[in-house]
């Protein structure tokens, strides 16, 4: 268990919030309940309605099961299942990182030393934790690819002034795991002692560098994001105050394509800035965090390991009720006596073969059945940056009691829908990631199980792969799309008899 010193000692982005109201609008009432509880930094305004729980999140020292965030949950486990989980997909996950940051202190500072500089990290420099650091980016590396290219820094390019254990930096090396988006270790193992740093620019202000994924892949992109929120959770930053800079770890020349745009602002209140602005000069980081990465070995969401039955992340759920909150979207239901359905379409534009995929070729029989069953609001919406913003988006993702849609990054929506709502992955094909986050937000997943009761279309579309059914495009049976309608039904309005709220 991490210790409180432990995490005292590792706090950078901690800055308490002065104004009541700052801190009413920047997070959810749970989550201000959990910091009220464990640093007093908010007026007594506050103190006057702060309810008993929860007053942490599960991962600290002290904090036991019923008073933690979302004590409920993971649900549907068998025994030896449920700490799996929560070691796997929820805070026990950010726990066991406490442990790793404690253990391995890569910069240890000087007793005697002024500048006091220190890196600790986690298990294969999958995350960093740094102050009074030195970048020296006069000749750098730069390429048109890859993004994130390894040894970008030399020796005396990157260190502090402190003690560096060269032993415990090397055993963090994994073949084939140490650079790209899986860990830093490809960027910091030349981290040196820089016993006078001669800097030309000096960062005052917390930085926090990522590797981003693709830009245009929601289910990419919001892996960053989620692996940001769980950085800040690491780093001790439990007021997630947004005065910090978030840096883009990008050393291509090739422009970034990036269609969330609007979602960094649920972080941070400052533009994304690039190393990139920096090339050219010796730079010195007050403090510094290398964040988690979106495809880390076992990392989350990309690449986690979950246990096949249980359900209900208290992360992912806190994780959707922060984002939701600074991207001020709200819930306007449940409606009485009406069931709100979004059929999410694809996109009908070719890739760069020249072929649409993942195509539901009889696509007006389905929306038939969804307006033929009595008191379905049936919205049918394609989400395109181009006609819709990524706030309506969302909003209209969460405030969907059925969410039905194909197999592709749209449906990582399903992280943002009512705790009653039902994620109907159409059809899955034979994948499992969509379905590992509904359970992670802990809403029930549904999908297409009968093959017999669908039919495949345009076998020259599958000359790109021809066993992997994202590339097949499909009919399926109206009626038994209607029974799994009905089904989806039943469950929402047997949720809505026992869940009032969860906002």
């Amino acid at each position: 268990m991490a210790s409180s010193s432990m995490l005292a000692r590792h706090v950078i982005l901690i800055v308490c919030s002065v104004s009541v109201v700052r801190c009413y609008n920047s997070l959810p009432w749970e989550h201000i309940n959990i910091a009220e509880h464990q640093r007093p930094c908010l007026q007594h305004k506050f103190n006057q309605t702060k309810k008993d729980k929860p007053k942490c999140w599960g991962y600290e020292a002290g904090c036991d099961e019923l008073s933690r965030y979302e004590p409920r949950w993971p649900r549907d486990c068998e025994t030896h299942e449920l700490w799996r989980f929560w070691e796997q997909g929820d805070f026990g996950y950010v726990r066991n990182r406490l442990n790793e940051l404690e253990q391995l202190q890569i910069c240890k500072p000087r007793k005697n030393d002024v500048t006091k500089s220190s890196m600790n990290c986690t298990g294969r420099l999958q995350f960093c934790q740094a102050r009074d650091i030195f970048l020296d980016l006069r000749h750098p590396r730069s390429t048109k690819w890859p993004r994130h290219p390894d040894d970008v820094l030399m020796a005396d390019e990157v260190g502090g002034n402190c003690d560096v254990d060269k032993e415990a930096l090397s055993r963090q090396y994994t073949q084939g795991l140490n650079g790209g988006l899986r860990a830093w270790y490809s960027e910091l193992r030349h981290f040196t002692d820089v016993t006078d740093p001669q800097c030309d620019l000096f960062i005052d202000k917390p930085v926090v560098f990522m590797k981003l994924d693709q830009g245009n892949n929601m289910y990419h992109k919001f892996c960053g994001f989620f692996n940001l929120y769980i950085s800040m959770h690491v780093n001790g930053s439990l007021d997630f105050n947004d005065d910090f800079m978030i840096i883009n770890w990008d050393w291509s020349n090739v422009p970034y394509n990036n269609y969330f745009e609007a979602s960094w602002s649920a972080f941070s209140k400052h533009q994304v800035g690039h190393i990139r602005d920096w090339f050219g000069k010796r730079v010195c980081f007050k403090s510094a965090v290398f964040s988690f990465l979106p495809r880390m070995l076992l990392g989350l969401f990309y690449n986690a390991m979950l246990g096949e039955n249980c359900s209900g992340s208290g992360m992912m759920k806190s994780f959707s009720q922060f984002f939701l909150h600074r991207m001020n979207v709200t819930q306007k239901g449940p409606i009485p006596g009406k069931i709100r359905v979004t059929f999410l379409q694809r996109s009908t534009k070719p890739d760069y073969l020249g072929k649409v995929y993942r195509q539901i070729v009889n696509e007006k029989d389905l929306i038939k059945v969804l307006n033929n069953i009595p008191g379905f609001q049936v919205k049918v919406v394609e989400y395109h940056q181009d006609t819709m913003s990524f706030k309506d988006q969302i909003s209209m993702s969460h405030n969907s009691d059925i969410m039905i849609g194909m197999h592709g990054a749209g449906l990582t929506h399903f992280l943002f829908l009512p705790p009653w709502a039902v994620a109907f992955e159409l059809y899955n094909c034979q994948a499992k990631c969509y379905r590992d986050l509904a359970r992670l937000r802990g809403v029930r997943h549904m999908t297409w199980s009968r093959d017999d009761k669908l039919t495949t279309h345009n076998a020259r579309e599958r000359e790109r792969d021809p066993e992997n059914r994202r590339y097949w495009n499909f009919s399926f049976d109206p009626e038994e799309f209607r029974r799994l309608v009905l089904e989806a039904r039943d469950y929402v309005l047997q949720e809505l008899g026992r869940v009032h709220t969860e906002l």
